[in-house]
């Protein structure tokens, strides 16, 4: 299975902010639409992400002026990318290598996509609960028990 038979089944409305945004206004931005990290563009280019656990980091490191500062200081920049032809397993084992929850999926360099731990490990039980019926369907006709 590929990263492009995830994002089809996803809602393809990709949320962003500026660099420019404040980190308060980033925060606020999650909270509203409940997700977990928010991709960083400066015009469709991505730039970085800013999740959850940058919050905490950021907090714990110094928090005078830390909500009024542009989200592009305190956002990670060194991503790690995939393409819509990406198998899945491959995605998900360098997400749990790398500790990445939110995965940006490109497209010859543009945007298309996020996929996160969760639509990699629900796309990987799907397609092995898939493999497992067809694999009881055979034992079965060839047994002779259907």
């Amino acid at each position: 299975m590929q990263v492009s038979e995830i994002l089809e089944k996803k809602d393809r409305q990709i949320l962003s902010v500026d660099p420019n945004t404040s980190v308060w206004d980033a925060i606020r931005f999650m909270n509203k639409y409940d997700i977990g990290s928010v991709m960083v563009l400066s015009g469709e280019k991505l730039v970085g992400i800013f999740t959850e656990r940058d919050v905490l980091h950021i907090t714990a490191k110094d928090r005078d002026g830390l909500f009024d500062k542009p989200v592009s200081e305190v956002m990670s920049t060194s991503l790690t990318t995939m393409s819509p032809n990406t198998e899945v397993d491959e995605v998900l084992n360098i997400m749990l290598k790398k500790r990445i929850r939110h995965m940006p999926i490109l497209d010859g360099g543009h945007l298309v996509g996020i996929v996160s731990i969760g639509d990699a490990v629900k796309a990987k039980i799907q397609k092995t609960e898939e493999e497992n019926k067809n694999l009881k369907q055979y034992i079965y006709s060839e047994s002779g028990f259907i």
